[in-house]
């Protein structure tokens, strides 16, 4: 038997093969690292990818494109990060989930080693670890950390995106990528170590994670000095510590949790200790409960219009909807099922947790349940000019509707029908009528909407009414003070409930 062939058997077999996962927000370093590791012998696994960008990253991106077209793909039906709980197995990435196996497990036919890199993947690591796991590949995990601001900074730069969510955007794909890699052999590298100690800090983290090493260090500080070049760095503070804690413009969880990072990334012990994955699920609950989940898709532009019709009665709703069909504008009800069944569970659990009401929208325990109303109105809004949703079951869930419609920025048109005759018909009722009523105008209180009595709904002039709402142009909407008009259809309900 060829000696060598013998030789690089049991090489293979005393080394598992790894996939080495560079992870971290976008804008820390990443590409920088991806290529070095790639210097030290590390196949990027293909030569289909992202093409360099002259303005933003001059160098290349070193993103795989069959990687990125499957994060997107999985990106079209978890649309949240933190995603819920059990992604990786849910249905809906059933076929993403099977081309990522089948991906990684034809790469790592010939290949020992691949270095992957794509910012989307913090969001699916746990994704990862199980594939991974699957065709039995050893991940090994590097988190690239590096100062919010400076991250924010170059993102404002490369891509003229808004400072707040610039910093979510680090903020959770920090979190993540710190969470996720749990119990895996992993490392954080600085941005600062990256680029001002670059061969020292891939050697340590070829030996922390038990990556080939090059004969030749000379040639790798050749092709090191050749490929980073300082001028790049056009977003590199420079400040100390001591001023990134004085910074007034950050709240504290995010300087805790760059400040956690910087420590685990100088201290192994500590990145390996119960106490670092204490504080950083702990920072991530709190996250959660601040902010909610993150949208994916928050530069979203979706053209045409959305109705809904709110109301506590079927038939009065079902009359709205027919004067919106008269005008060719489609509307779902409680005959359409999809939708119908979603907010029907979402309805569910609020008639079960009703001290829930006010901040569910948000609530992770809720985000599998937004997430597929989520795509289901960005679905039916992007397919069609005009359409809507006419419901008794959108009142029930409109802090939800409205969060989705706010996410994918759409142009909303909301119509309300107060039951008039049913209070002025039942007086036990009408405090409960009123206080559903009051609940859906506050939360319109900046969008465009319109009041219907249900005693107006046969007045030959509520068709026009209808029509000319619908057809007003977003200009006029948006420049329309809804917040003060809430203010005083409140008052207007008030005064109603008195009389009746």
């Amino acid at each position: 038997m060829n000696i060598h062939f013998l030789k690089r058997f049991f090489s293979r077999a005393q080394h598992p093969k790894q996939a080495v996962l560079v992870l971290g927000s976008g804008r820390s370093g990443t590409s920088v690292l991806t290529k070095c590791i790639n210097f030290m012998g590390i196949s990027l696994g293909t030569d289909n990818l992202l093409a360099p960008s002259k303005k933003i990253n001059p160098k290349g991106y070193f993103e795989n494109k069959d990687i990125i077209n499957i994060h997107k793909a999985i990106g079209s039906k978890i649309r949240y990060r933190p995603a819920f709980e059990g992604y990786y197995d849910s249905p809906k990435i059933k076929k993403d989930r099977a081309n990522l196996t089948k991906y990684l497990t034809d790469k790592f036919h010939e290949a020992q080693y691949l270095v992957i890199k794509d910012p989307r993947m913090n969001d699916y690591i746990e994704l990862w670890q199980h594939v991974l796991d699957d065709i039995h590949v050893k991940p090994a995990e590097i988190i690239l950390i590096r100062n919010p601001l400076d991250v924010v900074a170059s993102n404002s730069r490369a891509w003229h995106r808004d400072k707040t969510m610039a910093l979510r955007q680090w903020q959770v794909r920090t979190l993540l990528s710190l969470r996720d890699t749990k119990g895996q052999p992993r490392l954080v590298v600085s941005y600062e170590d990256l680029f001002h100690k670059t061969l020292p800090t891939l050697k340590r983290v070829a030996t922390q994670l038990d990556l080939p090493w090059p004969k030749d260090e000379n040639e790798l500080q050749k092709k090191i000095d050749g490929f980073i070049d300082p001028k790049l760095q056009k977003s590199d503070s420079g400040g100390s510590l001591e001023a990134f804690k004085a910074e007034k413009n950050l709240t504290d969880d995010v300087k805790n949790l760059y400040l956690l990072a910087v420590k685990a990334s100088n201290d192994d012990h500590f990145l390996a200790s119960k106490e670092f994955d204490d504080q950083i699920k702990h920072l991530t609950t709190r996250y959660v409960e601040k902010y909610g989940s993150l949208y994916r898709d928050f530069n979203t532009n979706i053209p045409g219009k959305t109705v809904y019709v709110y109301g506590t009665d079927t038939q009065q709703v079902n009359s709205v909807n027919e004067l919106l069909a008269e005008k060719g504008i489609p509307m779902d009800n409680e005959n359409t099922k999809r939708i119908h069944d979603l907010l029907s569970q979402v309805s569910q659990q609020l008639e079960n947790n009703p001290q829930e009401t006010d901040t569910y929208a948000d609530d992770f325990a809720y985000l599998e349940e937004k997430e597929d109303i989520n795509n289901y109105v960005r679905k039916s809004a992007k397919k069609k000019v005009v359409w809507g949703i006419g419901d008794v079951l959108t009142s029930k869930v409109i802090e939800m509707l409205m969060t989705v419609s706010e996410e994918m920025n759409l142009n909303t048109r909301n119509i309300l029908i107060v039951d008039d005759k049913k209070m002025a018909r039942d007086t036990r009722q009408k405090s409960q009528l009123l206080e559903t009523y009051e609940r859906i105008l506050k939360r319109l209180n900046k969008h465009p909407h319109l009041v219907i009595y249900a005693s107006e709904l046969t007045n030959p002039g509520i068709k026009q009414q209808v029509s000319e709402f619908v057809e007003s142009s977003q200009e006029v909407a948006k420049g329309f003070d809804y917040q003060q008009r809430v203010t005083h259809e409140v008052v207007q309900l008030k005064k109603l409930g008195s009389a009746l």
